[in-house]
């Protein structure tokens, strides 16, 4: 009979995950896009937009996070595989393949998408121009050389490496695309305000370019994230000006962020502080991956809340708020506001549709309310590392939500 009760437990989340709440993984497929060295001041920093008005459209259709911050080491090595990790890692040098290069110590977002999802190669793509000495994701035991993407490296500029991406996604529509663009840092650092500028208007159409063309071919159509930002900015010009970077001047730190998808809010700006590791634990939550060695933080405030019960509102007794921190790797807190006093009852599932806690079942009080679950503490049902589903009942309405454990 229990396994009965579980099964029937399992097939309700799955409904409810899958048909009827925006918890549910809409973007199966992301696209990110690393434009290096950007100041903010010339991006999305520019009242007018001088520079990137195409960017500035698709703010129109996504959002926008207006505090987004590289919060370590402002040079290109060791920001980008920040970004890759979702964490700040150690980065060690070696000799692959004949070449001098470094590697991340930490897993990266490709080597957990690749096993935990059981892609091959060619369905995670690093498109990049062409470079002897490629910094290389890790060679974690648990991850490692298994999991690496398909790197391609190939041309001299950034419309090189638009025209490969362009050609990857047409050959071997892969579910996930890494694009680097190198030209914006290089121009910057040749002193040339025309060039450099010139170069940030060329990022500007490729990546509108490429959203279109996410947008008109049905694979990707209305399912994928995409995320455009910066490994660092520039020096501002009470540091040095634009032609250097590499400390922690606002200049060298404050850079963009655009997010676009069926599970990112439109139209929106946000001024919550965010980081460089919390767009790879972001795009992780979307993939439905768990980033395990990440330190960075969902997102959650760019995402879509529950579709219909902000459909609902004001009528709606109940509608969920989110839960953060998400990924936690001990405590987190499931928020949700209720227009009138009702009985609550909240319980944590895992993957099998076995209960793990009941966390609550009370009367709650109208207004805004939460409810901790402290992923250690589970006597009669010990927990790991992973996924795992709540619910929140009352008499009429049930809701269900995603968090992720990272001991």
């Amino acid at each position: 009979m229990k396994s009965v009760i579980q099964r029937l437990i399992l097939v309700l989340l799955t409904l409810l995950l899958s048909g009827f709440f925006s918890d549910s993984i809409a973007a199966e497929k992301t696209m990110i896009i690393i434009i290096d060295g950007a100041r903010y001041s010339e991006t999305f920093g520019d009242p007018g937009h001088t520079y990137i008005p195409r960017m500035w459209s698709l703010s129109q259709q996504g959002t926008v996070i207006d505090k987004f911050y590289n919060d370590s080491l402002t040079y290109t090595s060791r920001a980008i595989p920040a970004l890759w990790c979702g964490t700040w890692t150690e980065v060690r040098d070696t000799n692959y393949a004949g070449s001098q290069t470094a590697y991340a110590v930490k897993p990266t977002i490709f080597e957990y998408y690749r096993k935990q999802k059981n892609m091959p190669a060619q369905q995670c793509f690093y498109v990049l121009k062409q470079i002897n000495s490629l910094w290389l994701a890790s060679f974690d035991s648990q991850y490692g050389t298994a999991y690496w993407p398909q790197y391609h490296s190939v041309g001299s500029s950034d419309d090189d490496v638009a025209t490969q991406t362009l050609m990857v996604m047409n050959t071997y529509h892969p579910r996930f695309i890494w694009v680097y663009l190198a030209d914006v840092d290089g121009a910057g650092h040749s002193g040339d305000w025309q060039r450099y500028t010139r170069a940030i208007q060329k990022a500007d159409s490729i990546v509108y370019v490429l959203w279109e063309t996410l947008q008109a071919d049905p694979f990707y159509q209305n399912s994928t994230s995409f995320f455009v930002t910066n490994d660092h900015g520039r020096h501002d010009d009470l540091h040095g000006g634009f032609s250097g970077h590499g400390d922690g001047c606002d200049g060298c730190r404050h850079i963009q962020f655009l997010a676009l998808g069926p599970e990112i809010k439109a139209n929106y700006v946000s001024q919550q502080y965010r980081r460089i590791p919390d767009m790879a634990v972001t795009a992780s939550y979307l993939l439905d991956i768990n980033p395990e060695r990440a330190s960075g933080q969902v997102m959650s405030e760019i995402l879509n809340v529950n579709e219909i019960s902000q459909q609902s509102r004001p009528s709606a007794i109940f509608w969920l708020q989110g839960s953060y921190p998400n990924p936690f790797n001990i405590t987190t807190r499931i928020r949700y506001s209720l227009s009138q006093s009702t009985r609550v009852t909240v319980r944590v599932f895992n993957q099998l549709g076995e209960e793990v806690r009941l966390l609550l079942d009370t009367d709650q009080p109208a207004g805004e309310n939460s409810v901790s679950w402290n992923g250690y503490n589970n006597v009669n049902f010990p927990v790991s590392s992973g996924v795992y589903f709540f619910t929140i009942e009352t008499q009429n309405q049930t809701v269900a939500g995603k968090i992720i454990l990272m001991k």
